[in-house]
């Protein structure tokens, strides 16, 4: 199987190919430094977290460390999706924030998506490009979206869990 990883060098470059003796997946690597897989210093979404939102975040970990304005604004879209993946439809995240905070989501979560410009004065809409976003804004909405995904979908999935195993 051939990969096409989108990658030119320039004539007086150094192209190298690898192969992972664990994984068996390629890199790619120009004048020794490594090009694919990109790597980041984002963290990786959570297990739990659905599959059409942890696309885009996987986008924006890919490209926070070359744009960072870019992947926070995929992030506070990927967000959204969140927000309406959980039952919570309509077209602001403040209202759709409201009502999983009815459902029991902290109300710091409230304040923190104020600080990142998500919700609150001066927000920012899903997709739209920021200026004032920078790695440090990008890498709190990576942890913001893995903490809400934490709290609303995978403990509430252990928690069942647990109670499916007590004895009746």
């Amino acid at each position: 199987m051939q990969e096409d990883f989108g990658i030119e060098t320039a004539p007086d470059e150094s192209l190298t190919l690898s192969q992972c003796s664990n994984c068996e997946k390629h890199a790619v690597w120009i004048n020794e430094k490594l090009k694919y897989p990109v790597s980041s210093t984002a963290p990786l979404p959570l297990e739990d977290m659905p599959k059409e939102i942890k696309t885009d975040f996987l986008e924006a970990r890919s490209i926070v460390d070359i744009s960072p304005k870019s992947a926070a604004a995929l992030l506070r879209l990927a967000m959204q999706k969140l927000i309406w993946h959980l039952g919570e439809g309509g077209e602001a995240i403040d209202e759709g924030i409201n009502n999983l905070k009815k459902k029991g989501l902290d109300v710091k979560f409230q304040r923190a998506l104020d600080s990142v410009r998500m919700t609150g004065e001066g927000a920012i809409p899903p997709g739209q490009i920021d200026p004032l976003d920078d790695i440090r804004v990008a890498l709190l909405l990576f942890e913001l979206l893995n903490l809400i995904v934490d709290a609303l979908i995978a403990q509430p999935k252990k928690v069942d869990e647990i109670l499916g195993r007590i004895p009746k």
